[in-house]
């Protein structure tokens, strides 16, 4: 199971070089809900933004 999820992640890696992405967030997210993705598209090469309606902390 393990190795599985390392090659995908290997696999992953540079993917996305180059490539802007937003992450909307609301009031009332779960934490990982943001960051597991955000970790995963960093990983892949991607630059990451948080996107709110609301300045400020959520």
């Amino acid at each position: 199971m393990m190795e599985a999820i390392l090659t995908r992640r290997t696999s992953m890696a540079g993917k996305l070089d180059g490539k802007k992405v937003a992450i909307l967030v609301a009031d009332g997210f779960e934490q990982v809900e943001m960051t597991k993705p955000r970790d995963a598209l960093e990983e892949a090469g991607a630059e990451t933004k948080i996107v709110s309606l609301k300045s400020g902390q959520i």
